[in-house]
């Protein structure tokens, strides 16, 4: 009888050991599967930097949106140059510790089509840019749709009757941060929007240098408002401050971008064009967490809420009758019934369909 008993002590002990080291193996395993179920992402700025109030804080909001929604976890670096993205997309790369990498705008293009192949399981991002690889995602908004709408504004406003008293010869600004194919996008849907109102309109353009020279921009601004556009739109980034403060001082017109900028200068920003970024960034983690990730390029524009046209903020009034105008052009373009230019050329192509 008490061999009995010891035997079953024997085998009650070995049940509980057993017990014991299975409960902490499936502790151990289920802490390792929750470790690996917290997506890390990793962020390379643009050359202007978190704070720029333009595509990085926009970015930068999308990644925060995904951490509140998704528990991610993300770290993020500023360049000094863009000659430090290559550098700094490869040291992430290199850790094997992100399962999404993001790059900013164009002056990434040539650092990821360098790095990607470098990491072929490494998941990368592109935001406001595009380039075609089997592992990178890239995200660009519909910037000449918006673009298109600024242009039927400040040629309504030119108008004698519109009520703001501007120079009555023909002509709007455009001011971009540098001449090149993503900048060019918004001018040929600023301009198009424009002459779709008055097709003898003349749209001025010049080009800063860079995005984050107030003072060129500043210098620009003034020049074409001795030529008589005193109605300008702005893609400059930080430069674009410049615009503005000619604006103030000279008791013209301007228009913001990427976010809105309207509260600036409230009193001369009629509006702005705003890119929401933070979508393309969310958007892009979210395919992470939910596994369908995918090596393609997404183009948001109207349709999607992409871009858009906003005046809140603003303390200009627009009349009605521009505010409807605005409104008709944007449910044409959601329903294709106006194709915007994009480039150069699709932009004297629209503009022979007036004449």
């Amino acid at each position: 009888m008490e061999g009995f008993i010891m035997r079953k002590a024997k085998v009650l002990v070995s049940i509980f050991l057993i017990m014991v080291i299975f409960t902490a193996c499936a502790k151990k395993n289920a802490d390792i599967a929750n470790e690996k179920e917290v997506v890390r992402v990793g962020l390379v700025s643009s050359s202007s930097g978190f704070g720029d109030g333009a595509f990085n804080d926009l970015t930068l909001k999308g990644v925060e949106r995904a951490k509140s929604e998704f528990g991610i976890e993300y770290d993020k670096v500023q360049i000094k140059a863009v000659g430090d993205i290559e550098l700094s997309l490869r040291d992430m790369a290199s850790t094997g510790d992100y399962d999404l990498i993001i790059g900013l705008t164009y002056e990434a293009i040539q650092a990821m089509k360098t790095v990607a192949p470098e990491f072929p399981d490494q998941k990368f991002a592109l935001i406001d840019t595009s380039i075609e690889a089997p592992n990178v995602v890239s995200y660009m908004t519909r910037d000449e749709e918006a673009s298109y709408l600024v242009g039927v504004v400040a040629a309504s406003m030119k108008f004698q009757n519109s009520g703001f008293n501007l120079k009555e010869d023909n002509k709007i600004g455009f001011i971009g941060g540098v001449d090149a194919p993503n900048i060019r996008v918004f001018y040929s849907g600023y301009t198009a929007g424009a002459k779709s109102v008055n097709p003898s309109i003349e749209s001025v353009s010049d080009f800063v240098g860079g995005f984050t020279d107030v003072t060129t921009a500043k210098e620009i601004a003034k020049s074409m408002n001795q030529q008589g556009a005193d109605v300008i739109f702005h893609a400059a980034g930080m430069s674009g401050n410049g615009l503005f403060q000619t604006a103030k001082e000279n008791g013209t017109f301007a228009f913001g971008v990427n976010l809105n900028q309207n509260a600036t200068e409230p009193d001369v920003i009629v509006g702005s064009m705003i890119k929401n970024v933070d979508i393309e960034a969310y958007e892009a983690i979210k395919s992470v967490v939910e596994d369908n990730f995918k090596a393609e390029v997404i183009k948001l524009g109207l349709k999607e809420n992409g871009v858009d046209f906003v005046t809140e903020g603003s303390n200009v009034k627009l009349p009605d009758e521009i505010i409807k105008s605005v409104d008709e052009a944007k449910e044409k373009i959601i329903n294709e019934e106006i194709k915007v230019p994009s480039n150069m050329d699709e932009l004297v192509t629209f503009e022979d369909t007036l004449n």
